[in-house]
């Protein structure tokens, strides 16, 4: 039953997402982007605030120097407004966290009744604990801290949603006497992204994001001593957690500048409530929890008056996946239920009852009512609700129909969740392809392989010869300010098979799906024509995608090697450190200043000296830890081989020296 098995061990607490923003082009953003202003001259003036090309993964410096760049981007400038002249805006380019150097923390320095940590586990169907019991070893657990180091970056740093990519390097469970959990885990992509999060706050704060994480016993290097894991089919550990109501740090422009004169970053703080799971033996989806899917596509939940939200008064639930085994229905509705922000308290906005319902074609009936309004009760539970129909004949006969569908209602505002017909799920949501490079391989979980989907219906995996066709969509997403349109680039696609993507152009593109019968969209309006569209709800929470980056070759650095042919190719006298610098480390350098908080990237000497470090750290067989450079993973091979070749160059010429 993947994410509903038992037990089920449930933490919640605060976290620190660390991004760099210098690369979000958050201000290109149609309608009403910041231009560069007409004092910039030809031909840069009218262009959208960007501070890089995603495509060639290059800054975007508006003809200025290197070090006027670093200086203007750190200070509020002023910029012409798009479609409305004379009007101006007054932004800092590099956004709000210049210096941020892509971590992701449990946030240590917290309040103790904010620190991450086990508030509940359960047992079984209605066996919920949040206090030690000597009799269920599972209660053991309870009480001991979570702390967590990793990295945050996006696959498509231009509007990255939805696939901002979770590293996991050191995770540790335990109490004073006992360590439960202890390893690095899977990469997580940020998925279902909900702008509806919360009735009371806007932007980013009003959001939510869903992230799925396995362990696995055998990984090297992971401990898993949590009480009721030992049994031979559970093979390792699901982390699945929401994180929410982002916080903290500067936000005004005269107090990042401030921070920006010192060098210092300028962290977010989270809510992050979660579940620690059984991975079963024999589990194939390993991002998020399979079964059947429940969607909202209309904002008919109306705000508390006096509040504001990203929904204009109108918010909807955030999806929600249910199992049924034998008498028990389980739904995890971790992140479905919009918080109501009223400082410094966060609780679940309590909109009336809900019941959760199933139905076929002439009948229907209750399941159970969704207690969703006692949030302290909600987070000890994981968020997961357990429904026992044993004795709910009604329910037991309608789901003998093999059609029989499962929503969420209200008495007031009708259905306000609903059981999709399919269910497209992928182990590759978010991946990378080199330009020019193979069609059907991927860099995903730090291996290449290929890109597939699953398909469920009324809860089941369907096969290629039961699913209808599938048509594969495909929207390029950069640059923001001008993305592409759909294009459907496969038709009668079946679940199992590999997708195959034009490499031929480098850039980012997101891949998105649906089943070949109008009887069935996926969301009324589906796919919409524009990718900008897509971005926002209904579509960016509900809809599947497969986020893609094809990383740039498009130079030929041949010209520059002793022997083009070697596996690890050393520089010959025309790779100057001039080359390396302007084809791979000026971006970084410009982009990301925590990179030469540690050496400068513009200096020669400096590099040099770190040129086996350099080595190391690029080495693709780290992509996966996190010491791997760049932390944005967006070098592509070629450039990666041109760095790689001048640092053997100054190695060699050491060892002669």
């Amino acid at each position: 039953m993947s994410l509903f098995d038992y037990p089920r061990i449930n933490f919640k607490g605060t976290i620190q997402l660390n991004p760099g923003t210098a690369n979000n082009d958050d201000y290109a953003q149609q309608p009403g982007a910041a231009l560069i202003p007409a004092s910039f001259g030809p031909p840069y003036a009218g262009q959208a605030l960007g501070l890089i090309d995603s495509k060639a993964v290059e800054a975007r410096t508006f003809g200025m120097s290197d070090a006027a760049f670093i200086a203007w981007v750190q200070k509020t400038q002023t910029f012409d407004v798009s479609g409305s002249p004379g009007q101006t805006t007054k932004v800092i380019p590099a956004e709000w966290n210049y210096y941020g150097g892509m971590e992701s923390t449990i946030d240590h320095a917290a309040a103790p009744e904010t620190q991450a940590s086990i508030i509940g586990i359960q047992t079984g169907p209605g066996h919920i604990y949040t206090d030690v019991s000597s009799g269920v070893p599972s209660s053991a657990v309870i009480g001991a801290t979570l702390n967590y180091s990793g990295n945050i970056t996006d696959v498509n740093s231009e509007g990255s949603p939805p696939a901002t990519q979770f590293f996991i390097h050191g995770l540790t469970l335990r109490n004073n006497a006992t360590t439960f959990l202890s390893g690095a885990a899977s990469k997580g992509a940020c998925q279902w992204l909900n702008f509806y999060r919360n009735v009371n706050l806007t932007a980013d704060g009003g959001a939510g994001g869903y992230v799925y994480h396995v362990m696995r016993k055998s990984d090297p290097g992971t401990t898993i001593q949590l009480p009721g894991f030992d049994d031979p089919r559970i093979v390792g550990v699901i982390c699945r957690y929401y994180l929410y109501r982002r916080a903290g740090g500067a936000s005004a422009n005269a107090a990042i500048e401030k921070l920006y004169e010192e060098q210092r970053n300028n962290p977010a703080t989270l809510e992050i409530v979660g579940t620690f799971a059984p991975l079963l033996a024999g589990e194939t989806i390993f991002t998020g929890p399979v079964g059947r899917l429940l969607i909202s596509n209309v904002t008919n939940i109306p705000a508390p008056a006096g509040t504001r939200n990203n929904g204009n008064g109108f918010v909807a639930l955030a999806p929600a996946v249910l199992q049924y085994k034998g008498h028990t229905i389980s739904a995890d509705f971790s992140g479905t239920f919009p918080d109501y922000f009223q400082a410094p308290s966060n609780p679940k906005y309590d909109f009336g009852p809900v019941t959760l319902m199933v139905s076929n074609a002439t009948d229907s009936a209750p399941v159970g009512p969704v207690d969703y309004a006692n949030t302290d009760s909600g987070d000890r539970r994981g968020w997961i609700f357990d429904f026992d129909i044993a004795s709910n004949t009604a329910a037991q006969r309608i789901l003998q129909d093999p059609s029989a569908k499962f929503s969420l209602h209200h008495a007031q505002y009708g259905t306000v969740l609903a059981e999709t017909d399919y269910y497209f799920v992928s182990n590759q949501q978010g991946i990378y392809a080199e330009q020019n490079g193979p069609a059907d391989s991927f860099l995903n979980q730090g291996t290449s392989e290929p890109a597939k989907i699953a398909v469920y219906h009324r809860g089941r995996e369907l096969s290629a010869a039961e699913c209808p066709a599938i048509t594969v969509w495909q929207y390029r997403s950069v640059p923001i300010q001008s993305p592409g349109n759909v294009e459907a680039i496969a038709t009668r696609f079946k679940p199992g098979q590999s997708l195959h993507i034009d490499t031929s152009q480098p850039g980012n593109f997101l891949l998105t799906f649906s089943i070949d019968d109008v009887a069935n969209p996926c969301i009324t309006g589906f796919p919409p024509k524009s990718y900008n569209t897509f971005m926002l709800p209904p579509f960016i929470t509900n809809a599947p995608s497969i986020s893609l980056r094809i990383l740039p070759n498009g130079v030929d650095f041949s010209r520059y090697y002793v022997d083009p042919h070697a596996a690890a190719p050393v520089g010959n006298d025309q790779l100057t450190f001039d080359v390396v610098y302007q084809n791979v480390l000026r971006t970084y350098y410009l982009l990301y200043p925590i990179m030469n908080l540690v050496f400068p990237l513009n200096s020669e000497p400096d590099v040099a000296k770190h040129a086996k470090a350099i080595l190391g750290l690029t080495d693709p067989k780290q992509w996966m830890s996190g010491g791997y450079m760049p932390r944005t993973r967006d070098m592509s091979a070629s450039r990666r081989t041109l760095l790689q070749a001048w640092c053997r160059k100054v190695l060699a010429g050491s060892a002669v020296a």
